[in-house]
């Protein structure tokens, strides 16, 4: 196990102007309004600022524990968008993108993030905590796996989010960098009727803008940007300078002049405020200066410290030449597409002062742009329109093009904090590496020669050397895989890609005229994406064209399983590539990280179980683990296990592996092909075309096998005190729901009704759909020790032992 250093460098996530909201709160400086008024409106929504207002620090304390996105996710948009029905509210919703240069993170080897310490510390506390007196199971009422002042990260959620916008016909898209920037670009031009948004809307070329939506009273919070302005005695220019010295989204880090704050009080109404110090600050220096209307740079430079002085730099060149995507589907800079429309005030951005047109006549100006010569190093390296257009829908991975263009792709621990081998292992094998060169050449060809010339490095946590990815490869994998085609109907079936899928493929090219390019057959595009992405991940293999074991072994069990549905059969795909990879094994104990503690599965007698019998739940629960808890873990304190976690770190990490292999195969195979793209002209036939692809969504949490271990293991040991299957099955039943879920107290569990969402009939029902694909799993077991893969005999014996156990205990 390798030693840890704890850094104080912080995960990177968007972040609004630090400190500033209660501020305005505290100054009065927040309006409130009816809902009325925005009828028929429409409405532009900071995604990562909306679900921060949703997601506030009590709610999912222990979402990093379980992994997934929110269970209670859709809900709670459902339910806000039935507000905006009521009134006619068109919501678009706005992700943000990629990070600019200013927000990376520099690490040292073992070094980790306050998070990263965080989740570490939190895991030693919770299972150094030892089962109350009276055997009852420990709630961890006062520890969460949060910190405070962090805000739930979105990138985890961004696909899962995409489905679900377009599985309910609702509009969106995915900024190519900052948020505020877009969406007050898309205001400007009337595209949207207001903004709801954090304070870094203030940053931009806005009046008034929604910081917070009340959906039960039907109200909501908005700020007047000059009435902020005059109330503080600030000019615009002063006023960003003050955002960038205490941090913001395009600048970050606070300026280390601010003295430290002490820590958060969650119980205090009032915490003292970094925007109040720099205010306070920028107030003694005017006097000092004899209360001049200047900037913040005389104060800055003033304390001799070069490092202030650049990011005071860096954040301004950030705020200003922020790239956003305009009407003409081009990512363009923010002042010239606010120059265009006349609301440029910032005089050294043109050509001569006398030059600039009033806003009337800005169609016909022709003013170029002062733009430096280095601001990639500020912001980002400039990608095509058409790669930002693809970021837009969500085709292309953030943090891969972020790779792309800074030229880095750095690999941080998973949830579990990261110190199996295991994992270690796969992420640093030639099959992940050949497959990061892979993609990296399949899209870095569509580029310019610049872009084909860079190295890549991967950057892992654990270690000093650094990998250089081999992205220049002769000939190139479009070119490899150009020969590989697969024609489907309109909607794509993972189901039929197996059941037609040969076992070699030739060499001939098709032509442009098969059905491969009828827009109709969207299918047949997300079949060809994820036979290219099969072949690039080497499962056919790219000498023979020979389809592998782990594809012939998804296909005999299909044979025999030919209803299987959908979602068990991802999950078994997503199984069978796991053990291919050799990095985990599903069938051994792994000592390095802790099941769900004993004090949750005590019920009254303390037995021990066997060897056997560990080894049968742990095989068990893994399985469970794949499949959906259908609950609204709001505040979800109960049990967790950090070795399941550590089983679904492995495979989201396939997972996302094959999914980015998925789309940069689609993205080569759109961009090379214009009468592909030709056919794709509106957003509606984008939206159908990434609804289809698979494995896209996020895994579920590990809840379902955190519940049917403890349910389990609980029925195991009460078999000892010589009760009947029933007695069983009932008492360990009773004591899961009573217990540990708590289905009887209304602020434990509670979904959005605040009624508790967990209830026998629903608790029956999910351990059945998990009994189900655990009768999958031993099928599948089966064929492959015939086929002599993956499972050996000894495994397929274990497998048999723990499937009695299973139907046992399967009558809930």
């Amino acid at each position: 196990m390798n030693r840890w250093v704890f850094g104080r460098l912080q995960l990177h996530n968007n972040m609004p102007i630090k400190s500033l909201e209660s501020f305005l709160f505290e100054r009065k400086l927040v309006n409130t309004s009816s809902i009325e008024i925005l009828k028929n409106a429409t409405v532009g929504i900071d995604v990562e600022h909306y679900l921060s207002r949703i997601y506030t620090f009590k709610k999912e304390q222990f979402l990093f524990s379980v992994g997934g996105v929110p269970s209670s996710l859709e809900s709670y948009i459902q339910s806000d968008l039935k507000v905006f029905k009521e009134f006619n509210i068109r919501p678009l919703f706005v992700v943000p993108g990629l990070h600019v240069n200013s927000k990376e993170g520099q690490y040292v080897t073992n070094e980790l993030s306050q998070q990263e310490q965080h989740l570490e510390t939190t895991w030693n506390k919770l299972y150094s905590k030892h089962s109350s007196p009276n055997g009852s199971n420990y709630v961890y009422l006062s520890e969460s796996f949060r910190l405070h002042v962090d805000p739930l990260p979105i990138r985890p959620m961004v696909n899962d989010l995409v489905k679900y916008f377009i599985k309910n016909g609702i509009d969106y898209m995915i900024s190519p960098y900052d948020a505020s920037f877009q969406l007050s670009y898309l205001y400007q031009n009337a595209l949207i009727d207001s903004i709801y948004g954090s304070t870094d809307v203030l940053l931009t070329k806005i009046d008034k803008f929604i910081l917070g939506m009340e959906f039960q009273s039907k109200d909501f919070r908005y700020v007047d940007k000059q009435k902020v302005l005059n109330e503080l005695s600030l000019t615009e220019r002063q006023f960003i300078d003050i955002s960038i010295m205490v941090g913001c989204s395009p600048q970050p880090k606070t300026f280390s002049n601010l003295p430290p704050l002490p820590k958060p009080n969650p119980m205090s109404p009032y915490q003292q405020s970094y925007f109040k110090l720099a205010l306070d600050i920028f107030f003694q220096f005017s006097s000092f200066t004899g209360g001049s209307n200047g900037d913040f740079f005389g104060y800055i430079s003033g304390l001799n410290d070069p490092s202030l002085v650049e990011l005071y730099f860096r954040g301004h060149a950030a705020i200003k030449y922020m790239p956003v995507l305009n009407i003409d589907g081009y990512a363009g800079l923010y002042c010239n597409e606010m120059q265009k429309l006349g609301l440029a005030d910032d005089v050294d951005l043109c050509q001569p002062e006398d030059q600039i047109l009033p806003k009337e006549n800005h169609e016909q100006s022709n003013l170029s742009l002062k733009v430096p010569t280095e601001i990639h190093n500020v912001i980002s390296q400039r990608l095509p329109p058409e790669i930002y257009l693809y970021q837009s829908l969500g085709l292309l991975p953030l943090k891969f093009l972020e790779a792309i263009t800074l030229g880095v792709s750095t690999i941080r621990p998973p949830l579990e904090s990261g110190l199996g081998e295991g994992y270690k292992k796969l992420i640093t094998c030639a099959d992940t590496i050949n497959t990061w060169d892979y993609q990296f050449n399949l899209i870095t060809q569509l580029l310019a020669r610049y872009y084909q010339v860079k190295k890549i490095e991967v950057v892992y946590w654990f270690r000093d050397e650094k990998l250089i990815l081999n992205n220049r490869l002769v000939p190139p994998v479009s070119t490899k895989v150009n020969f590989l085609h697969m024609n489907l109907p309109d909607t794509f079936n993972l189901k039929d890609f197996l059941k037609q899928l040969p076992p070699s493929f030739g060499e001939t090219a098709e032509t442009e005229g098969g059905s491969l390019y009828d827009p109709s057959l969207d299918g047949s595009l997300v079949a060809t994406s994820l036979l290219r992405a099969l072949f690039v991940h080497k499962l056919i293999d790219n000498s023979t064209n020979l389809v592998q074991a782990p594809l012939k072994l998804l296909q005999r069990f299909l044979e025999a399983n030919p209803t299987i549905p959908g979602e068990y059969l991802e999950e078994i795909s997503l199984l069978v590539l796991l053990l291919s990879s050799g990095s985990y094994n599903l069938f051994l104990i792994d000592r390095s990280y802790p099941s769900v503690p004993k004090s949750f599965k005590n019920p009254g007698a303390d037995e021990d179980l066997l060897l056997d019998e560990v080894r049968q739940v742990a095989l068990a629960s893994r399985i469970f683990s794949l499949h959906r808890f259908n609950i609204h873990p709001i505040n979800y304190q109960g049990p967790i296990s950090r070795s399941l976690l550590n089983f679904r770190s492995h495979l989201t990490f396939v997972k996302e592996l094959l999914v980015t292999s998925i789309e940069t195969c689609l993205v080569d195979l759109v961009a090379r092909q214009e009468s592909v793209k030709l056919k794709h002209q509106s957003r509606d036939l984008w939206y159908n075309l990434i609804d289809q692809l698979p494995f896209y969504s996020d895994l579920n949490n590990t809840l379902l096998g955190v519940v049917y271990e403890v349910y389990l293991e609980n029925c195991i040991k009460r078999m000892k005190l010589t009760l009947s299957v029933e007695e069983l099955i009932a008492t360990s039943k009773t004591y899961l729901l009573d217990q540990i879920l708590q289905v009887n107290n209304p602020s434990f569990n509670i979904n959005l009704s605040s009624i508790n969402s967990v209830t026998p009939e629903q608790f029956s029902n999910d351990l059945h759909s998990g009994i189900k694909l655990w009768d999958y799993f031993v099928e599948i077991s089966k064929i492959a020790v015939e086929m002599n893969v993956f499972v050996s005999e000894t495994d397929l014996k274990l497998i048999h032992d723990t499937n009695e156990l299973v139907h046992q205990f399967a009558n809930v």
